[in-house]
């Protein structure tokens, strides 16, 4: 498949900078087989950035035409040789639709470009990049898939013990033991099992039956398996940390299969119910919350770019584990209540000053959803999605018969695509076509 050539480089403006470079030294660049991306599946959006190997970094494509919104997010960790590769399914997305790409660590900005999603005339997959063969990096540094073991090896020239420390307060992790070279052959070559970091299982051991190794500070409990990232390791002579280490790193790069063995439903099925919601001026728009386990979630919409924003903290009342939003466009920055739950049981509190008063209807445009665990929003959010606002006096085509507080609309009704641009495959029918605009269900995929 032919590119486009074009080569994007931006400066990490914030600071998210790493240990060793500055925040205005931090760079990333996309490559020029990153665009233009196509309305098929599995586009992949790669580069290079100065950011540790481990480091997260979020990728995320966000329709500015509001007549066809879409959201995608991709969360990916920096490479070993410092690549990225960010994975994103289009295929539902109408060619000549306009949109931004976001590249962010921990928050901070990272890159941004715009541009046009492409007509797809032919086989317009991506390949994958392989993932890079580890290199050396010197004697200290030791690089490991997650879910395979690590070999770190240690002198013991000078006989005795020595205490190894692998982790930090940094990357909440630590782990630390005693190693003796009991067979006398001046080294001992530490197993560190990735896959067992974090449960009842053993993380570290000894490769020759003739040495031996006894953990001196236990390891946290981990609810998935360890992150990828660089984790520090020290080495100290004797059965202490006192004294100065030996330094070295141990990199655990990302493997999509890993976490398969552990079930985490609260990560997997927290978030909005549908990622682009759609509403008119004027009316009210539901929006969906899967809360799972979790006792609150906090709800952000608009963004200082919109010059509207709310802040709601949410709880459900009824056991669903799930709240659905009630957002009245025409009270949007006035004085009436904005948000309410849709089901009396649940709880909606909004934030004190969150919301941006409004001299007239809130415009017609797109506006970020963000959810947060708990009752705060704060950091980066767990789920976004989009909230778009279409003008009030726009022609409506799937609207006649749906009741504006329960959704359900009649059954000729939920047969029938609307004018937005998308396919009947698009449409989540029942209970979901309401007065307050079509919801259309494009999950945004995060790798």
């Amino acid at each position: 498949m032919n590119r486009r050539s074009v080569v994007l480089a931006a400066v990490l403006v914030a600071s998210a900078a790493g240990p060793g470079l500055a925040a205005a030294q931090q760079t990333a660049t996309l490559s020029e087989e990153s665009v233009p991306l196509y309305a098929a599946e599995q586009q992949v959006v790669t580069g290079e950035t100065s950011l540790d190997p481990g480091t997260e970094l979020t990728v995320r494509i966000q329709s500015t035409d509001a007549q066809t919104p879409f959201v995608r997010q991709s969360h990916v960790r920096v490479r070993s040789d410092g690549t990225f590769a960010a994975r994103f399914d289009l295929s539902m997305v109408p060619p000549n639709t306009t949109y931004e790409l976001h590249g962010h660590a921990d928050g901070d900005p990272l890159f941004e470009r715009r541009g046009t999603i492409a007509q797809c005339d032919a086989d317009c997959t991506d390949p994958v990049p392989e993932t890079p063969e580890r290199t050396e990096r010197g004697e200290n540094v030791v690089a490991v898939s997650q879910g395979e073991t690590a070999e770190i090896p240690l002198s013991m020239s000078d006989g005795g013990s020595k205490t190894l420390s692998v982790g930090s307060e940094a990357t909440n992790y630590r782990i630390n033991a005693t190693v003796s070279d009991d067979d006398g052959d001046g080294e001992v070559l530490v197993l560190f099992d990735t896959a067992a970091a974090g449960t009842d299982g053993a993380t570290l051991g000894v490769a020759d039956d003739g040495d031996s190794l006894t953990v001196t500070e236990p390891e946290p409990a981990l609810p998935s398996t360890l992150d990828p990232a660089a984790y520090p390791y020290r080495v100290y002579d004797g059965r202490t940390t006192d004294g100065t280490p030996t330094l070295g790193q141990l990199v655990i790069e990302a493997n999509g299969s890993a976490n398969e063995r552990f079930e985490v439903e609260e990560s997997a099925d927290f978030g909005f119910g549908e990622s682009v919601v759609q509403g008119r001026q004027g009316e009210t728009v539901r929006i969906p919350v899967v809360l799972a386990t979790a006792d609150a979630a906090t709800v952000s919409i608009g963004s200082p770019a919109t010059n509207y924003e709310i802040n709601a903290t949410v709880r459900d009342g009824n056991g669903d584990s799930r709240v659905v939003l009630l957002f009245d466009t025409a009270a949007a920055g006035h004085d009436e209540p904005t948000l309410e739950p849709a089901a009396d049981a649940d709880a909606v509190a909004v934030e004190s000053g969150s919301e941006v008063a409004l001299d007239s209807q809130l415009a017609a445009t797109n506006y970020d959803l963000s959810l947060y665990r708990g009752t705060e929003a704060t950091g980066q959010p767990d789920a976004i999605g989009t909230l778009a606002v279409r003008d009030g006096n726009a022609s409506t085509t799937a609207s006649d018969d749906v009741d504006s507080v329960t959704g359900e609309t009649s059954a000729a009704q939920q047969s029938r695509a609307g004018d937005f641009g998308v396919g009947t495959g698009a449409l989540a029918v029942g209970g979901v076509l309401a007065i307050a605009g079509v919801g259309i269900c494009l999950r945004a995929i995060m790798n």
